[in-house]
Formats: C-alpha cells, sequence, structure tokens
C-alpha cells in the first residue's frame, strides 16, 4: 500500500541523507535544464548537453546503488568504488558509446527494480511488492505534479488577467522543470521502502489487478497464442516467409505473456487458464522464439544490422534465457529475467558489442560490397553510379543515408573515400548518383501515372461561360460554386466526380479514366500529352470541360482508388 504519510514528510534530512547523491543529480540536472531551456552555454553545447544526460542517467544508477549498499556492509572504500563504477558506465556509455543512449537509461532505470534484493535470498513475491510499491509512488507522485503543476498555471494565469503581472511569466517554464526534476522524484523516493523484511511473505493483489490478469490478459493471450500457432502452421503449409513486422507482433506478446506470467503465483482463486498458462507456457514459447529467430535471420541476411533489428536479438537472447531457466530451475524467477535484462541493456550499450558498433559496422560492411562494384580506377579512384539500378539506387540511399546519421558512420565514409564530407548528399555528389527511396521503386512499377508536370498551360476557355479552380478530396463533404442565378455542387465519392447545377447531373469516373491511361502506358502527364487530361460531357444544354491537373492516386494491390483532384472546370450554358 501507498504510506501517504511519508509523502508528507518527503522533503526531509533523513531523505536527503538516505540519497544525497541522488540529489546532487537532481540539482545538477535542473541547472543544465534551465539552462538549455534559455539557451546559456557555458560549457560547449554538444559537451553541456552530455552532463545533462549523464545527470540524468545517474539519477537512476546512483539511486539503485544506494537501495544495494543498504543490504550490504561494506565500509567507506568498497561504497565509493561502487559509486565510481556507476560513474565509469555512465561517462563510457555517454562519451564513447553516445548513440547506444537509449540502452543505457533504460538499464539505468531497470536496475531499481531488483538492486535492493541482489544480494539476498529473495522471492518473486517481494520482487513484485517492492515494485508494486514503487510502481504506486510514480503513479502518485506524477499526479500529485500534474496537479502542481496545472495548479501554478492557472495562479499565473489569473495574477495576469487581474493584475497585469508579467514577472512571473519569465520563470514559468522553470517551475515546471522545477517540478518535473525535482518534485516529481522527490515524491518518488519518499515512498521508497527501506524495511523489506514485511515484503518478503506474500503479496496482495487488488481485486482490480486480479480481475484484469485472472479474467482479461490470461485469456487474451490464450487467443492470441493460437492466432500465431495458426500462422506458423500456414508458413510451413505454403512455404512462404514470415511477414515484416511479426518480429515485433512476437516480441510484445511474449514480454506480455511474462509479465502476466510473473503475476500468476500472487492470485489466490486460480483458473483453468491462469494454471495453463503457469505450467504449459514455458512449452508454448519455443515455437514462437523460433520464427523470430528466423524473421530476424531473414532481415538481417538481407539487409543487415540496424538498431531496431539489434533490439529484436537482444529480446530473443533474452526470451531464449528464460526458457532454458525455468527448465533448469523448474519455475520462473521474476529476479534472474530481470538481472539477465540488465545485463543485455549493459552489453548493448557500453561494450564492443553495442548497437552502435553492431549496426554500423554491419551497414558499412553492405555499404562496401555495393561500392566496391562499381569502382573505376584512371589513375584517380572514382566512382560513377549515374546508370545504377533503381533497386541498387534505393538500397545504397538506405544505407549511406543510415551512416550518416551518426557522427561514427559519418566517419566510416571519410575514411573509406579519404574525403571530409560533412553530409549525405556530398557523398552522393561525389560517387555520382542520385538518391532514391521505397516510394521511388513502388512507382516504377505500378502501371499507373505518377506524376502530374502541367506548367504554363494555357486552357481554351473560348465560348465557355464560367471557368473555375476546382479541387476536391473524398474526406471533403459537398462542396458548393456560385453560378450568377445557380449553385454548382460538387462530391467525389467513390473515384466518382459527380457534378450538379439544379437537377443538371453529370458524373466523371476518375478511377476508369486512370486506368485508360494505364492501357495507352502513360505513367507521366505533362505538355506534350496534356490533351489526354481534357474530358468534355454534355447534359440536356449544359456541357462541361474537365482539364485535369493532377490526382491523387492510391493504390492497394490490383485496386486502385481516387482521393483527390485539382482540376479547372468550364462550364457553358
Amino acid at each position: 500500500m501507498l504510506n501517504i504519510k511519508s509523502f508528507t514528510n518527503s522533503i526531509s534530512k533523513e531523505l536527503f541523507f538516505r540519497f544525497p547523491l541522488v540529489f546532487i543529480f537532481m540539482i545538477l540536472c535542473f541547472f543544465l535544464a534551465v539552462f538549455e531551456n534559455n539557451q546559456i552555454y557555458l560549457l560547449e553545447q554538444k559537451l553541456q548537453g552530455k552532463l545533462f544526460l549523464s545527470s540524468f542517467i545517474l539519477i537512476g544508477f546512483t539511486l539503485a546503488t544506494y537501495l544495494y549498499l543498504e543490504r550490504k556492509n561494506l565500509d567507506k572504500i568498497k561504497k565509493i568504488s561502487f559509486f565510481l563504477v556507476s560513474l565509469l558506465i555512465v561517462y563510457l556509455g555517454v562519451f564513447t558509446y553516445e548513440d547506444s543512449l537509449l540502452y543505457l537509461i533504460f538499464a539505468a532505470y531497470l536496475s531499481i527494480t531488483f538492486s535492493n534484493f541482489s544480494n539476498i535470498k529473495s522471492t518473486n513475491y517481494s520482487i513484485l511488492s517492492f515494485n508494486m510499491q514503487v510502481t504506486n509512488s510514480v503513479v502518485f507522485a506524477f499526479f500529485s505534479s500534474f496537479i502542481l503543476g496545472i495548479g501554478i498555471k492557472v495562479i499565473l494565469l489569473t495574477l495576469k488577467y487581474l493584475f497585469s503581472l508579467t514577472f512571473f511569466d519569465l520563470i514559468s517554464d522553470e517551475m515546471m522543470i522545477f517540478i518535473s526534476i525535482i518534485i516529481f522524484p522527490t515524491l518518488v523516493l519518499a515512498n521508497i521502502p527501506k524495511n523489506i523484511e514485511p515484503l518478503k511473505n506474500s503479496l496482495k493483489l487488488k481485486k482490480a489487478v486480479e480481475l484484469l490478469i485472472k479474467n482479461i490478459l490470461t485469456p487474451l493471450i490464450l487467443i492470441y497464442t493460437i492466432i500465431l500457432y495458426a500462422y506458423f502452421i500456414k508458413i510451413i503449409i505454403i512455404q512462404e516467409l514470415p511477414k515484416g513486422d511479426l518480429s515485433w507482433m512476437i516480441c510484445i506478446f511474449l514480454s506480455l505473456a511474462i509479465l502476466v506470467k510473473a503475476f500468476l503465483k500472487s492470485i489466490k482463486e486460480q483458473s483453468i487458464f491462469t494454471n495453463f498458462i503457469d505450467k504449459y507456457f514455458i512449452y508454448l514459447m519455443i515455437a514462437p522464439i523460433i520464427f523470430l529467430d528466423i524473421a530476424i535471420y531473414i532481415r538481417v541476411s538481407e539487409y543487415g544490422v540496424t538498431q531496431l533489428r539489434y533490439c529484436l536479438i537482444i529480446l530473443s537472447i533474452w526470451f531464449s534465457f528464460l526458457i532454458v531457466l525455468e527448465f533448469i530451475k523448474k519455475q520462473f524467477c521474476i529476479k534472474s529475467s530481470l538481472v539477465s535484462m540488465f545485463l543485455l541493456l549493459l552489453v548493448a550499450s557500453i561494450t564492443p558489442l553495442s548497437s552502435s558498433n553492431i549496426s554500423l559496422n554491419s551497414q558499412f560492411n553492405r555499404f562496401k560490397i555495393v561500392i566496391e562494384k562499381y569502382e573505376v580506377s584512371n589513375g584517380k579512384t572514382k566512382y560513377n553510379l549515374k546508370d545504377l539500378s533503381l533497386k541498387k539506387r534505393v538500397e545504397l540511399t538506405s544505407i549511406i543515408s543510415y551512416l550518416s546519421r551518426s557522427k561514427k558512420g559519418m566517419q566510416f565514409l571519410n575514411e573509406f573515400f579519404n574525403k571530409n564530407f560533412k553530409t549525405k548528399f556530398e557523398v552522393f555528389k561525389y560517387i555520382n548518383m542520385k538518391e532514391a527511396y521505397s516510394y521511388n521503386l513502388k512507382r516504377e512499377k505500378s502501371k499507373y501515372v505518377q506524376e502530374f508536370n502541367l506548367y504554363n498551360l494555357a486552357y481554351d476557355s473560348k465560348g465557355y461561360d464560367y471557368v473555375l479552380n476546382l479541387a476536391s478530396s473524398s474526406n471533403n463533404n459537398e462542396k458548393e460554386y456560385k453560378l450568377d442565378d445557380a449553385k454548382l455542387k460538387i462530391v467525389l465519392k467513390d473515384s466518382i466526380l459527380n457534378l450538379k447545377i439544379d437537377n443538371n447531373t453529370i458524373s466523371f469516373d476518375l478511377k476508369e479514366i486512370v486506368k485508360n491511361w494505364a492501357k495507352k502506358n502513360i505513367k507521366k502527364i505533362d505538355n506534350s500529352n496534356y490533351k489526354e487530361t481534357i474530358f468534355i460531357r454534355k447534359n440536356k444544354n449544359i456541357e462541361y470541360k474537365l482539364n485535369i491537373q493532377s490526382l491523387s492516386i492510391n493504390e492497394k494491390e490490383d485496386n486502385i482508388k481516387v482521393d483527390y483532384i485539382n482540376s479547372i472546370l468550364m462550364i457553358r450554358r
């Protein structure tokens, strides 16, 4: 349960002396955030930004270190060495492996979840109880800080409105930063339990949480398991490759299942579903992990390792480890799962096997394989990729764009060419290649018109009473245009443009027009073939001349839909 009394004494000497370094890094983080917000740079801008990130990460690591040391009697020198290790980890992450910072941030705050129990015998109940209490504290602190922030904003607006006081506008941002970086974490720290002995015996779940896990999440996981296995059987029977997003679907599914499994022993009255997951889900995880590995292997072999694919690899290793561990220990261990993920995150952030190192080297190797095929040596090495196929240009553009997003990736390119490129555009210019993206490839494969270039074109409006610039979208309602004593109503629906003047109605089937262009193999509309875009319809005594200037064509497999039209409409009555 949330200890409300501890919140009332949140800012106290006892709390500060329990976590002194945490408060120091919070204060440092606050001042650096204020400086950044006001563009005050006492140091070089990038260095100051890195110091802010270091302070933010060290809040998590130092808190975890204090929680660990509370359960262990060590002399001052050993305690100081633990904090120095935290500083070294953060230094490596922020200043050496900066492209893998996200993993380090997750590692820092994940360490809080198990550091209390890492050197003592603990049960799943005790770790769950501690983390649920911390979660309650975070939620309470968040809403308290949010309400405080809203309250201060309302007070400042009231003072400004009633008394024209604008002084506080100058510091309103700093107040919000203070609430976010000082007040919010202080309220969280105030309710972190110091004595964890009462947490060791059992965990009492609230009825709402128990209902959510037992009657909602557990059946949903089983249904999703059936869907995944049905898809796996389909893949085996028709021998097709897994779909691209299957990896993330499996990872989200397995992560949720592991979270639910962690709570199952805490449910008093078990159901058929909860018993089944507790006993047999370890076996059901094997097939999804195999197909996850297959999907990862296919993507990596085709496109190399990226930061996102590296994340999938880390998750796959973690899932596999949990299966092996449960087979050995015959039970699910929360502490081992948290510690193993923490170690994997450290590997991903501060080692030579970090996500940035592996992904950049993988993409650079792909780059060398492609580019070296087009090396031209005439006394001086040159590259001419002007006539490279569109598919290869898309691949090379993707690789160069990926490498140029990071300082180290750009360094790889400069060392390879022995140049000093600043941007990817300089690289494209040097190798004499025009950028190309996946949508270019899609456009090339399409049999429908992809480009409208109708510039400075004079349309013949002789003999027509009205000339209108007409634009309509399938998302818009009916539009009206005034024509002297009448009204023109237009609407685009199901790729058909309907025009109506009083009771006189005419329609243009834009989908059919696009298909006719495809039959004539027209992929580009310009001044040379603009007559293909002119259509004349007559109904009773009214003649409509539609001059199409551009269309938005939405292709889905073999079907097309026109979502937008821009045109010049001429009317003769």
